[in-house]
């Protein structure tokens, strides 16, 4: 009986297989659907909101960078703040984005072994390892971003250039090794045939709240606070002298800057707990279906089976079996 019962099991499931391949391959899809498919993500949502908080910031810095190192008198040259600055900035993203490749690929070979080029592109990961995937890696570069925000506060009190660039590069450095693992678990958060729509939700979602309207609005905030640095045509200062006055306005523009990035950490901690939340809903069908499937192989334990069943029982009928002496719930059955 349960050889037949497995045999006609596996049937189905290769039946349903098919089925599903089959309806994926005929299933039509519209910039619509793709949409409202990235959008019932929860994990994708928040996890892009969060991303857009840092590429925001990163563009932001990198807009106003050499005019922030040259107003906090850490360089008398523009050129040489802007070049000192250009080198840290771009030494992070060069350092830290295959930095974070080998930490993705350590995560991943937790879960499906040693990676290669399809379990990096997503491919080749079981549907059930999707999400307890997400949610490692979203730990980790929450942990990323913790991390970079200690090294980069510090630089609001820093007098001295080398410093200055010292902790700054450090904190671009972990940022930059969030990438990787972000790209993956976008790609993850949604059914295989989503996820190049899943990767463009991302950058476009990191586009129109990220390095779109964050400098616009810091390059605002900056001049409010330190007007007489804000650059004029000849691509100096308005009053040079006057901006090296107002060098605590130029401080707190780089502080709310920094201040931004929290956002990311609220939001990935929210796209972890939606990761968790599936992972819960996995679980909870896995155990039904086990439960279902071997009672009706009927080589479970009744015992177990039993109390199953006398979970969604009136109280009445429990009350009865509690009181039947040959119930096997009681343990002294007759086999």
């Amino acid at each position: 009986l349960a050889d037949a019962t497995d045999e006609s099991s596996n049937e189905l499931l290769q039946k349903s297989e098919s089925e599903e391949e089959g309806h994926t391959k005929h299933q039509k899809f519209t910039i619509f659907s793709e949409i409202q498919a990235c959008l019932r993500s929860p994990v994708l949502v928040t996890l892009s909101l969060g991303w857009a908080a840092i590429i925001g910031v990163v563009a932001s810095l990198g807009t106003f960078g050499g005019a922030f190192v040259l107003a906090l008198q850490l360089y008398d040259d523009e050129r040489d703040a802007a070049y000192w600055f250009g080198i840290a900035a771009a030494l992070a993203g060069v350092i830290g984005t295959p930095l974070g490749g080998k930490l993705a690929d350590r995560i991943l070979q937790r879960y499906v072994g040693p990676a290669n080029e399809s379990t990096r592109q997503g491919e080749g990961i079981d549907d059930s390892l999707r999400f307890p995937i997400s949610a490692s890696m979203i730990a980790r570069v929450n942990m990323l971003v913790a991390i970079s925000l200690l090294f980069v506060f510090p630089t609001l009190a820093m007098q001295e250039a080398a410093f200055f660039l010292f902790f700054l590069f450090i904190g671009w450095t972990l940022l930059f090794m969030t990438q990787t693992s972000i790209n993956l678990i976008a790609m993850l958060a949604v059914d295989r045939c989503h996820r190049p729509n899943a990767l463009a939700f991302l950058m476009l979602t990191s586009h129109l709240l990220g390095d779109v309207p964050l400098p616009i609005v810091l390059g605002l905030i900056k001049d409010k606070l330190a007007p007489a640095c804000r650059i004029g045509p000849s691509g100096d200062f308005v009053d040079i002298e006057q901006c090296k006055e107002q060098e605590d306005g130029v401080r707190k523009s780089l502080a709310i800057a920094y201040s931004w990035v929290l956002w990311s950490l609220l939001f990935f901690e929210l796209s972890r707990r939606f990761a968790k939340r599936e992972i819960g809903k996995a679980r909870a069908e896995e155990v039904n279906t086990l439960l279902l499937q071997e009672e009706d192989s009927g080589t479970g334990d009744d015992s177990t089976f039993q109390y199953y069943h006398s979970r969604f029982q009136p109280t009445g009928s429990n009350r009865s079996a509690n009181n039947d002496q040959s119930s096997p719930l009681n343990g002294n059955g007759v086999s």
